[in-house]
């Protein structure tokens, strides 16, 4: 092969190869100009990345990578010191939008936290869990062997929640006994809105499980079937509603606040203040909300923080709080939450709802 022929094979490599390094350069100057930017430390995408190499080439056990990464976004979130903001990986994420939608796979109960423990403050009739003989009021004890005696209400629902055709064994304490259940997992949807007279009275009662897309539509159908049915009073359940989308909140207090109420008002990040105002009507009728220490967010509305939710991929997104809620008189309750009027404790070895009864019992009163 002559010099010419060396030259020009030399040169159809040369100019690729400098068209790469040259993109190379570019990307990691704009890596470095982005952390930069974000950190206000030059160094700050050399510390991110020898961490990350110390611990792999240090640590005393296996690394695995894509773990010590969600962890570096959970931290970046969790680091704003607001428990509402929150880092959505994985079955967090799953789960966030099955409770958003309505659906999830599982066995059907309502959960809460209570000073004897991890509470089933429901069972949802035709589901698995009442089909195995869960019953209200059944402390939990531990799923598929592991105590919940450390869990948070969030894990207890993870670790509950499962694929489809699945089975979880759960052990509870019922009337100082242990008793063991296994549960048959399945597609479990849930009515974000139900309701029914008070069998001999004018009192309606309507639950709402959470806020999600079509509930102040159906919880206004459902208003509107009880007024038909002579109801004159209500009692609006929002215990261990999560909370959800404030505008299908504002929607539902409008059925039963004066027209053009301020529902609630917020700072947003530049300072603007802006308020929810619901359409209201003329005839509003007496009414009792029951709440619990796990209402939240939108629930409270009714009786915070408003939270907005932003995709990073198809499988995880952000949720973080944007703006802070203030009551109509000014008053901010992220953090502080609403205080209930009566405060009813819940006793799980109560067969009744004590809790219901009082909200019937001050509702006739009206």
């Amino acid at each position: 092969m002559g010099k010419h022929s060396l030259r020009q094979t030399w040169e159809n490599v040369r100019r690729p190869l400098g068209y790469v390094c040259s993109g190379m350069i570019i990307m990691i100057v704009a890596m470095v100009g982005l952390f930069w930017y974000y950190t206000g430390r030059p160094s700050s995408m050399f510390e991110f990345f020898r961490t990350l190499e110390i611990i792999e080439s240090h640590y005393a056990e296996d690394v695995d990578k894509n773990a010590i990464f969600d962890g570096a976004l959970k931290g970046m979130v969790s680091t704003l010191g607001d428990k509402h903001s929150t880092y959505l990986g994985g079955d967090l994420y799953k789960d966030f939008s099955a409770q958003m939608s309505g659906t999830y796979a599982g066995i059907g109960v309502y959960i809460a936290s209570t000073d004897d423990g991890i509470l089933i403050a429901g069972v949802m009739e035709g589901s698995p869990a009442e089909e195995a003989g869960l019953q209200r009021g059944d402390i939990l004890v531990s799923i598929d062997g592991t105590s919940v005696a450390d869990y948070k209400l969030e894990d207890v629902s993870q670790h509950i929640r499962g694929p489809v055709d699945t089975s979880v064994d759960l052990v509870v304490r019922r009337d100082g006994e242990e008793k063991s259940f296994t549960v048959q997992r399945r597609q479990i949807h849930v009515p974000t809105v139900a309701g029914k007279m008070v069998d001999g009275t004018d009192v309606g009662y309507i639950r709402v499980a959470v806020f999600s897309e079509g509930t102040a539509d159906d919880f206004t159908k459902e208003f509107t079937k009880l007024r038909e049915q002579g109801m004159n009073k209500l009692i609006l359940d929002l215990r261990d509603n999560p909370g959800g989308i404030v505008e299908q909140a504002v929607g539902v207090a409008s059925n039963f606040v004066p027209p053009d109420s301020t529902i609630v008002s917020y700072t947003e990040q530049d300072g603007k203040v802006d308020q929810y105002t619901a359409q209201g009507t003329e005839d509003p009728i007496p009414l009792v909300v029951l709440v619990n220490e796990n209402s939240a967010s939108a629930s409270e509305i009714i009786a915070g923080a408003v939270q907005g939710v932003f995709p990073v991929d198809s499988s995880s997104a952000v949720k973080v709080t944007v703006a802070k809620y203030r009551t109509t008189n000014g008053r901010e309750i992220d953090g502080v939450g609403i205080e209930p009027d009566v405060v009813v404790p819940l006793t799980p070895s109560d067969p009744e709802d004590s809790q219901f009864e009082k909200a019937l019992e001050i509702i006739r009163e009206k």
